[in-house]
């Protein structure tokens, strides 16, 4: 096929279609491929982050503080919400379809060579947008997992590691300590790592690890306060900071997040990164969303009625999502709307949804090909007692919640693409 031709509706549907064959984790692919394009990932510094949950918001606090201090910096994170460009970001803005089509062109040799995944694709086309556009400084997360992901190739400045929970066992392992082990793959010889990690289980095989690579380790646990009268920010005590922090981002677990990403960011200073001074860490912070391109975490997209939508994709995201909302907003006058993929635990999510006393509960189903059906949902809110609806499209379900919302409010959370769904919808709606 002449690349020339070809459109970035083309492009995105080839790179997606390559999902299709699995999801095959390890390095040598990577590898081989980043050799033949002259490593690009060595081009620029690296703050590499993994982790069950939060793994997004820190990179984005990271991301947007070094965007503050005059850094150029690139963003790597996935999934995208609505468009794929979303994935790749210098100082929050997405790379060009234009470019996203150049770059697939000249990769689809390696695809053919070496039966590449659609991951492994994305993470080297990220490496050598970022080279090419010769970022000062890139913030890279790890898609799953951490020891064998294709980004695992990076040897950072510092090293991060949000917490380990439950999720992806089919390929990560059943267990916390086995998920841990993953995660904790990405710390490199004497490199600092910085873990928010909780579980005690998940702390020692970090610990280990990091102690095994003469890795200097800094555990952070955020103990303070947190005060929000609204989604757009909060006012938080943050240790490091001689007084209390405006983050662009609310709830304690952003407040965790945020600590985190601020130790890290010390790190990065020790290292030479003499711009980071408190004022422009403050800055970063307050202005998360805009310097980063962050969207979807307890994001609000109208007013009178009130409608706001969540990523909260897996249990422990979930329930601290709820906990946010449920600080500021009456669940009795809260219409909900909920979808989740088939490789989620939809069971304990929708036990937790049933726990809020919302005033109604609707299930949508994206129309990407993982999602959990329709009779799965319904069928797991019966068992907890949960009177549920349905609607055949997410934009409905939000629509009709939207509605019934009248003085109170609506809210739709869930996987990304349920939610990038709907942008979609409202772009097209008007």
């Amino acid at each position: 096929m002449d690349h020339h031709a070809v459109t970035y509706t083309d492009t995105v549907e080839w790179l997606f279609g390559l999902q299709f064959f699995g999801i095959k984790l390890g390095l040598d692919n990577i590898t081989s491929m980043a050799a033949r394009w002259g490593n690009p990932h060595r081009a620029f510094p690296v703050v590499h982050i993994a982790g069950t949950n939060g793994k997004g918001s820190t990179a984005s606090f990271i991301a947007a503080a070094l965007t503050a201090a005059g850094y150029r910096t690139g963003l790597y994170t996935s999934p995208h919400l609505e468009d794929f460009t979303e994935r790749i970001r210098i100082d929050g803005a997405a790379i060009s379809s234009d470019d996203v089509v150049r770059y697939a062109a000249a990769l689809r040799p390696e695809v053919e060579r070496l039966n590449a995944t659609f991951f492994e694709i994305t993470t080297l086309m990220a490496f050598q947008y970022f080279a090419d556009n010769r970022v000062d400084v890139a913030v890279i997360e790890t898609g799953m997992g951490g020891r064998l992901d294709a980004t695992n190739i990076v040897v950072p400045a510092c090293s991060v590691i949000t917490g380990v929970a439950l999720d992806h066992t089919e390929y990560l392992g059943s267990s916390i300590e086995a998920i841990a082990f993953e995660k904790a793959g990405i710390i490199k010889r004497g490199v600092p790592v910085v873990s928010g990690t909780a579980d005690v289980t998940a702390a020692r095989v970090i610990a280990d690890r990091a102690a095994a690579l003469g890795a200097p380790l800094v555990p952070v646990f955020w103990q303070g306060r947190a005060e929000w009268t609204d989604f757009d920010r909060m006012c938080c005590e943050l240790g490091g900071m001689e007084y209390p922090v405006v983050l662009g981002l609310v709830g304690e677990h952003q407040a965790r997040n945020a600590a985190l990403s601020l130790a890290a960011l010390h790190r990065l200073k020790e290292a030479g990164f003499d711009q980071l001074t408190d004022e422009v860490l403050r800055d970063g912070f307050r202005n998360v969303r805009s310097y980063s391109g962050l969207r979807g975490r307890l994001h609000r997209l109208a007013s009178d009625p009130e409608l706001v939508v969540d990523a909260g994709h897996n249990p422990e995201g979930l329930r601290v999502m709820l906990d946010a909302w449920c600080a500021l907003r009456s669940p009795a006058a809260t219409h909900a709307v909920f979808g989740v993929m088939k490789s989620k635990d939809h069971h304990e999510m929708i036990r937790e949804i049933a726990t809020r006393g919302f005033a109604s509960v609707t299930f949508v189903q994206a129309t990407a090909h993982d999602a959990q059906p329709m009779e799965a949902l319904l069928d797991a809110a019966a068992r907890q007692g949960l009177e549920a609806r349905s609607a055949d499209t997410v934009h409905r379900g939000v629509e009709a919640a939207f509605e019934r919302a009248h003085d109170g409010s609506a809210l739709l959370f869930g996987s990304h693409y349920v939610l990038g769904e709907y942008f979609r919808a409202m772009r097209e709606h008007g």
